[in-house]
């Protein structure tokens, strides 16, 4: 039996392939927790092995330039990928985790975090805040997909 959906990603088609699914699942996911599908412009892909790992970050390194770096590197991408109306432009490869079986996350853009805060959250036991020394976020989870999203309060890693 296979545990994780896609892994280990081999080459950049397979990526892109994973990337696609990533943003997909995450409009499904954010519209079954709040009634829509919120734009996405950043997404991380889970690698689930160390040499899985190595590789998308050769791979990714030749799809952008880097920009900042978080559980593994990120990048700008030099082609956004554009999938279900969104044109995802940054990219992330997760440093394996064994506590993240997901196939990926993605932050949500909302206009106003506090607004988006003030309406949603303790409405639904599908989001969670969490609270970080620099900011918090939340955190959108449901046991039927195989994805996280995240809004995060402050944007300074776009």
């Amino acid at each position: 039996m296979k545990l994780y959906h896609f892994s280990p990603i081999k080459n950049e088609k397979e990526l892109i392939k994973v990337i696609k699914y990533v943003a997909i699942q995450n409009s499904k996911l954010s519209k079954k927790i709040v009634g829509k599908s919120l734009p996405i412009k950043s997404l991380t892909i889970f690698s689930h092995y160390s040499s899985e790992f190595e590789k998308l970050v050769k791979i990714l390194l030749k799809l952008g330039n880097p920009h900042n770096e978080h559980n593994g590197p990120r990048i700008i991408l030099h082609i956004p990928v554009k999938v279900l109306g969104n044109s995802i432009t940054h990219l992330r490869i997760r440093k394996p985790d064994p506590y993240r079986m997901q196939v990926g996350c993605s932050d949500f853009v909302v206009e106003n975090y506090q607004n988006f805060k003030k309406v949603n959250l303790g409405k639904n036991k599908n989001l969670r805040l969490i609270k970080r020394q620099e900011y918090e976020y939340i955190e959108f989870f449901h046991p039927d997909f195989d994805v996280l999203g995240y809004v995060v309060s402050d944007s300074i890693h776009f």
